[in-house]
């Protein structure tokens, strides 16, 4: 390659590549929440540029009379979102669901690798100002009181369609990698998010609960959805565009006291981190199909670690000192209940953990002790996955 040439193209990448055109509004809709449901978006994502990001809106006001709610769930209000899931198919590897993860989860779940969240929640009390609650922290504590009043809220979420390695130009950059493009998904992306009723917040009893548009006493709740694409410009085309997958799973088996029980085995693919959530669920007043954290607790697990051929990847003797250090590698806060055991923490989506590389005899799995017993006990795990991008092959 000709020395202008090579200079034309460098130029072209500093000017191109992580640039973004921040939320656009793809579709805005109606959702009643007195009852629980589903909405599947009437069309498919508009994926004509690479897709990074969707970000969901969601406002309306809940008015409780009578009485307070006898709980509220440690994730209310944003718990009243259940699931987000995002499905398609993929020209070279087929049917996939590069998100399934809880409404809940999903609010905190880029603060695991930046300090401010790109997930945000907005309340007003008793027609009071409008106020930005605090971010998820130590204790993990919900900025709804389920008292008797008129609560307006404003709920935005954050759904990563790419890894999150903490902010930086080169961050940015190489983000590029992992967005939706156009060739590989054509017209086959679709969303769908489940919501809960006033059981989504907590425990209702005693309580009559409504809910209706922001700001007022009628009307229905509003659902936006926002997406951020890619600018890639001339490199569009020449991308070797791996997919990042996250998959939320709840684990039931956890309610006696054990010593590096099992918890589950791992999908033997390329790892970015894997997101470990306990605490105790919500028991009382729920309606069928939905389901709160009542609260989280960092007080019911430790030791937990990865696990390859019974020989630990990262010996983990502390979970509160390994979500200390994960999160000071990514110079963020800690979340009550929320345990990253992470491998990109030198900000490189190269040092992912190579479970792609293991023979199809090895074991790759997630152990803990559960140091406290209860019927209630919950333990959610997420591992975040890719498949291909710009990894070598390797040879098991």
């Amino acid at each position: 390659m000709a020395a202008g040439e090579f200079r034309r193209l460098l130029m072209a990448s500093a000017s191109t590549l992580g640039r973004y055109q921040g939320p656009e509004l793809f579709q805005s809709l109606t959702v009643a929440l007195g009852t629980p449901q589903t909405v599947v978006l009437p069309r498919q994502l508009n994926i004509n540029r690479p897709l990074h990001s969707i970000l969901i809106s969601l406002s309306f006001r809940v008015t409780v009379t009578v009485g307070a709610y006898a709980d509220v769930s440690v994730e209310a209000p944003q718990s009243i979102l259940q699931n987000i899931q995002l499905r398609g198919i993929h020209r070279s590897y087929g049917s996939l669901i590069p998100y399934d993860v809880s409404g809940a989860t999903s609010f905190a779940y880029s603060k695991l690798t930046q300090q401010n969240p790109l997930s945000e929640r907005f309340i007003s009390v008793g027609g009071g100002a409008l106020t930005a609650a605090a971010a998820p922290g130590v204790p993990f504590t919900s900025p709804f009181t389920g008292a008797v009043n008129t609560h307006d809220m404003i709920l935005n979420y954050f759904v990563p369609l790419v890894p999150l390695m903490g902010i930086g130009q080169s961050v940015k950059r190489q983000q590029t990698n992992y967005l939706l493009m156009p060739d590989d998904w054509t017209d086959t992306l679709q969303l769908e998010l489940r919501f809960g009723d006033a059981s989504g917040l907590g425990d209702p009893t005693g309580a009559t609960v409504a809910f209706t548009a922001f700001g007022s006493a009628s009307g229905t709740p509003t659902l936006e959805v926002h997406l951020n694409h890619g600018i890639l410009g001339p490199f569009a085309r020449g991308m070797r565009s791996g997919v990042v997958i996250r998959n939320e799973r709840q684990l039931t088996d956890v309610q006696s006291l054990a010593t590096q029980q099992r918890l589950t085995s791992l999908q033997k693919r390329i790892t970015n981190l894997i997101l470990v959530k306990s605490g105790l669920i919500e028991t009382t007043g729920m309606t069928s199909g939905v389901q709160v954290f009542d609260t989280l607790s960092d007080a019911m697990l430790n030791r937990t670690q990865i696990e390859v051929d019974n020989k630990p990847l990262r010996q983990n003797d502390n979970n509160r000192l390994q979500r200390t250090y994960c999160g000071g590698m990514f110079n963020t806060t800690s979340m009550e209940g929320y345990l990253p055991l992470c491998f990109l923490e030198g900000q490189n989506p190269l040092l992912a953990y190579r479970g792609d590389g293991l023979s199809g005899g090895s074991t790759y799995e997630l152990l803990t002790d559960i140091i406290a017993a209860n019927a209630a006990n919950r333990v959610n795990y997420l591992q975040e996955q890719v498949i291909g991008g710009a990894y070598p092959e390797l040879r098991a």
